[in-house]
C-alpha cells in the first residue's frame, strides 16, 4: 500500500493546515492587527477584540514567541529547532503506521497539520499566531491562554494517539530467521 494507501494522513494534515492558517489570517484581519506590527499592547485595545459568547469566548490578536501556554518564550530559536524535531518523529509515526490504521493515520494528520501551520508562523513572524480566548470562570482556568486551531489539533491529537495506543492490540515482535 505504501504512500497511497496512506494519503488519508497527508488529505488531513492539508486540512488541518489550511484551516489554522485560514482562521489566523481571517481573524488578525477583521481586528484589523498586522502580525508584522504586533505589540503587546495592541493585543490590550478594545478594538481588537471581538467577543463571540460575552467574555466566555472572544477573538483577540496575540503573538506567542514560545510554545503552549507562553512556556519558553525566551528560547523561540531553539524552539525551531525542537518543532522539525517534533515534525521529524510524526513523519517517523507515520511511516511506522499500518495503512490499515485509519485512526492513527487521521491522528497524526491532524498532528502534523497543527504543526506545519504553527512552524509556518514561527519563522514568518516573531511568534505563532493566537487568536481563541476562553474563559471558563474558575480557577486554574481563569481564563484559559489565548490558542489557535493548530495548537488544538496537537493537543487534542496527542491525547486521541495516546489513547489508540493504549488501546491497540500489542502483538509480539516477530524473531528473524537465522538468529
Amino acid at each position: 500500500m505504501g504512500f497511497r494507501g496512506k494519503r488519508l494522513f497527508w488529505i488531513v494534515a492539508a486540512l488541518i493546515a489550511i484551516l489554522d492558517l485560514g482562521t489566523k489570517a481571517a481573524v488578525f484581519h477583521a481586528l484589523g492587527v498586522d502580525p508584522d506590527h504586533w505589540s503587546p499592547q495592541v493585543a490590550m485595545q478594545d478594538a481588537h477584540r471581538m467577543p463571540v459568547a460575552g467574555e466566555r469566548l472572544v477573538l483577540v490578536a496575540q503573538m506567542n514567541p514560545g510554545m503552549m501556554w507562553g512556556m519558553l518564550q525566551r528560547y523561540s530559536s531553539w524552539l525551531r529547532v525542537f518543532r522539525f524535531i517534533a515534525l521529524g518523529v510524526i513523519l517517523f509515526l507515520f511511516w511506522e503506521t499500518d495503512p490499515k490504521q485509519k485512526r492513527s493515520l487521521v491522528i497524526l494528520g491532524a498532528i502534523l497539520g497543527g504543526a506545519v501551520g504553527n512552524i509556518w508562523d514561527s519563522f514568518r513572524y516573531e511568534g505563532v499566531r493566537d487568536f481563541i480566548h476562553v474563559n471558563l470562570g474558575f480557577k486554574p482556568f481563569d481564563p484559559w491562554p489565548a490558542f489557535n486551531v493548530a495548537d488544538s489539533a496537537i493537543c487534542l491529537g496527542v491525547i486521541a494517539l495516546a489513547l489508540t495506543m493504549i488501546r491497540l492490540p500489542h502483538t509480539p515482535p516477530h524473531p528473524v530467521d537465522g538468529a
